[in-house]
């Protein structure tokens, strides 16, 4: 998947190039979107979402990489888990499926995977909060970061009306579950604001603060690499509404510093950012970058005159756009030839991978892209 536009320059400053693209990589097995992923000493892991129990891994730095099955997932498959590597380990954190029973649910459930022995450990430990539409990064390599989530009793209860409705065969009442949920404003989601740390080695969960601003899922995060700050980029402030809001935060002393940030500039050609979730994130030489995502069109401006429904009438469109944020400017620098949204982030020193995800439509894909800004420009194979 190449670049379908380049800017012909970006006020990036001045910036060298530190890396070369290393062997080309293989497409993913399976069609892969909704999953989780990590990479751990240049060895990407990958797993669930549509690949179900199963996971792989693929080491980039071999002379011709090749994914390879490793040892499944333990427990029932789920979508939108989210991992990171700690430690030379690798932490799975919540995600959505039938967990306990055959109603969909939301996880609060912590796996450890063990490269060195191909084995699962389920934790003993519980998330706060359930845990789905979060994301999950490490700043220091030794503890999770955990931000956004849907509300678990809300997401579950909803679910588990729709079950009860179904059985009745009661379609009214399916109908009114369905208008009663998307119809309420943002504040009565209950969306996670708090951003929680997971310390592996004593077990225990933490609060480091609230979002400056509502709480969000399928928001994109990166951690910078030469300062450790955490970027936080769109996502979800109720089903069907996303956010054009960026944040960036340090942790000092136990506590995320907030630091307001400018929000995502509109594409070119629209008036209006609507902000996106699911898009690819990432840092390559010093530059933020921001890739694909979703939305729907027309919901802002919905929900701004009083719209709950914001989404109603509107189309879901997979976005295509490039977008760089330094020198505290964002640029539109440049399009996928294929919208894409809903895989997996990997920064692999000063390269962006990104691993499957989900086209127009819905359709999940099995394409592996390395994207990098070299030069002041941004580049994939």
């Amino acid at each position: 998947m190449k670049i379908k536009h380049l800017a012909a320059a970006l006020a990036l400053g001045a910036m060298a190039t530190t890396s070369a693209f290393a062997a080309a990589l293989p497409d993913v097995p399976v069609p892969f979107k909704s999953g989780a992923g990590a990479m751990n000493d240049g060895v990407i892991y990958i797993g669930l979402g549509t690949a179900g129990q199963d996971w792989y891994k693929l080491d980039t730095k071999a002379e011709s990489p090749k994914w390879e099955a490793i040892a499944k997932f333990p427990e029932a498959a789920r979508d939108q888990a989210q991992a990171v590597a700690l430690n030379n380990k690798i932490y799975v954190f919540g995600g959505v499926g039938k967990i306990n029973s055959d109603i969909l649910s939301v996880s609060n459930e912590v796996f450890e995977y063990d490269p060195a022995t191909d084995t699962w450990t389920k934790l003993l430990t519980r998330s706060p909060i359930g845990l789905t539409g979060h994301t999950v990064v490490s700043a220091d390599g030794k503890n999770a970061i955990v931000i956004g989530s849907v509300n678990k009793e809300i997401f579950d209860g909803f679910f588990k009306d729709l079950d009860y409705a179904a059985k009745a065969g009661d379609k009214d009442l399916s109908a009114k579950i369905n208008a009663d949920y998307i119809s309420k404003p943002v504040k009565d989601y209950f969306f996670n604001k708090a951003v929680l740390q997971y310390d592996p080695q004593t077990n225990l969960w933490s609060n480091l603060g609230d979002l400056p601003y509502f709480g969000t899922a399928g928001s994109a995060v990166a951690v910078d690499p030469q300062d450790q700050s955490v970027f936080v980029v769109n996502g979800e402030r109720k089903p069907g509404l996303r956010t054009s809001t960026t944040v960036e935060f340090t942790v000092e002393n136990g506590a995320a510093k907030f630091v307001q940030t400018p929000d995502l500039i509109p594409a070119k050609g629209e008036k209006v950012q609507e902000g996106v979730a699911g898009a690819f994130s990432g840092y390559s030489n010093g530059t933020l970058v921001v890739i694909g995502g979703a939305n729907f069109p027309g919901s802002t401006v919905a929900y701004a005159k009083g719209k709950n429904f914001a989404h109603e009438g509107c189309t879901k469109t997979w976005r295509d756009e490039i977008f760089t944020y330094a020198n505290g400017a964002w640029t539109h620098a440049g399009d996928l030839a294929t919208p894409l949204a809903y895989g997996v982030s990997i920064q692999n020193g000063d390269e962006l991978i990104l691993v499957g995800g989900e086209t127009t439509g819905g359709k999940a894909t099995t394409d592996v892209i390395t994207v990098s800004v070299q030069d002041g420009k941004v580049v994939t194979e």
